[in-house]
């Protein structure tokens, strides 16, 4: 048997060869045998809306095992796992703000990775206080084409939306600015509105806001002026009316009972208001419009009423002629009666008028009438009212009957 006594300078050779020509066991020493490891958390978009996200999880090499958790140390999560690159939807809790997530893998040997981290944003609200204003001169626009510069303000947002339609047909998500020129669209004057809203980075979008503008190069249009709703005739009695206006467009008035109004101030437009009438008789109410521009209408708007306050006039009655008896069996009477103005006339034996109505009033001025029955003094109520009923007061007449 032959014995080999190697000098050490050969066991050192040997060793060599053996660290060269055995790569599984330096591996499974010295390394990990996983490369180019890299985490995918929600597609690689920073910002989310949700708790739950897909996960992807990148390796070369052998991986083998893996283990995922939110805490660095593994506390919540230590448990290895079969590698998975594609895992699925990952659930975090809590509220709001950046989200983490680590992962350590393990090769077939047993060899660990360091623990990769990756997050995202977990964000559900929407930019805050979003609104818009737009700046024009005097705050009206005189050509509808022109341009305006709106002011525009979210907390948080990113991106921004503008439209000249409620629906936004047509419009673009775009990078949100401060500040920015926009022009109105359509060619008639009236309000125009421009609507905005807001986008932040992970797709929260806010309500949607507006402002509006008056487009005004034109004088207002369709004046018109009605006296208590186009009543032709008013009895009262202090000649208060109301006023119905209108003009598309107008923002000042000036309201008279005549033509003559260089004197008279402007007053802001009003659809209402109450007017005293000048004079018994027809009475006319003439208004002028004008525009924020200062366009004043070329015609001025006009409305009438009969202010009649004044019950018939020069009233008397007289029964019998003056008579102081009467002698008719029946109680037969004639009365002769006086109502400038009357229409109608009210007559009773009783001063309460009790079961008794209106009646045309004579045009012979003479009315038969029957008194109650017995002797005595006897009276006679009436009253007269005109063809828009005004009253008169009570007038009563006096006979004796003796039979």
């Amino acid at each position: 048997m032959v014995i080999f006594n190697y000098p050490k300078a050969m066991k050192r050779v040997f060793a060599l060869f053996l660290f060269i020509y055995s790569p599984q066991l330096i591996w499974a020493q010295d390394g990990v045998r996983i490369d180019n490891f890299r985490i995918k958390l929600n597609g690689g978009s920073k910002y989310t809306q949700n708790l739950s996200v897909p996960l992807e999880i990148m390796a070369s090499g052998e991986p083998r095992e893996m283990r995922v958790s939110m805490h660095e140390d593994f506390k919540d999560n230590n448990s290895w796992l079969p590698f998975k690159p594609n895992y699925g939807l990952w659930a975090f809790n809590g509220g709001e703000g950046e989200k983490f997530i680590y992962i350590q893998l393990k090769d077939k040997f047993g060899g660990t990775t360091a623990v990769m981290k990756e997050s995202v944003f977990l964000d559900k609200t929407p930019p805050k206080s979003p609104t818009v204003k737009i700046i024009a001169e005097k705050g009206f626009v005189n050509n509808p084409m022109k341009e305006v510069a709106l002011d525009l303000l979210a907390e948080d947002a990113k991106y921004m939306m503008l439209s000249n339609a409620k629906n936004f047909i047509e419009a673009r998500w775009q990078a949100f600015r401060p500040n920015t020129k926009w022009a109105l669209k359509g060619t008639a004057d009236g309000l125009r509105e421009v609507y905005a809203k807001y986008r932040d980075e992970a797709g929260n979008e806010t309500q949607v806001v507006s402002a509006q503008i008056l487009v005004d190069s034109e004088p207002p249009l369709d004046g018109r002026v009605s006296i208590n709703a186009e009543q032709k005739v008013t009895t009262d009695s202090k000649g208060k009316a109301a006023l119905t206006i209108f003009a598309r467009g107008a923002s000042h008035i000036k309201v008279a009972a005549d033509t003559v109004m260089s004197a008279l101030p402007w007053i802001p437009y009003v659809a209402s208001m109450e007017w005293k009438l000048t004079q018994q008789g027809k009475n006319t109410v003439y208004v002028k419009f004008k525009d924020q521009s200062n366009n004043e209408a070329p015609k001025l708007a006009s409305g009438e009423i009969l202010w009649d306050s004044t019950p018939p006039e020069d009233c008397n009655i007289t029964i019998n002629e003056g008579a102081k008896y009467s002698e008719d069996p029946d109680g037969n009477i004639t009365i002769k009666l006086q109502a400038k103005g009357a229409v109608f006339m009210m007559i009773s034996n009783g001063a309460d008028f009790g079961n008794t109505s209106w009646v045309p009033f004579p045009k012979s001025q003479s009315y038969k009438w029957k008194l109650t029955q017995g002797n005595g003094e006897k009276k006679i109520f009436v009253r007269f009212k005109d063809e828009h009923g005004n009253e008169t007061e009570v007038f009563t007449g006096t006979i004796i009957q003796a039979i």
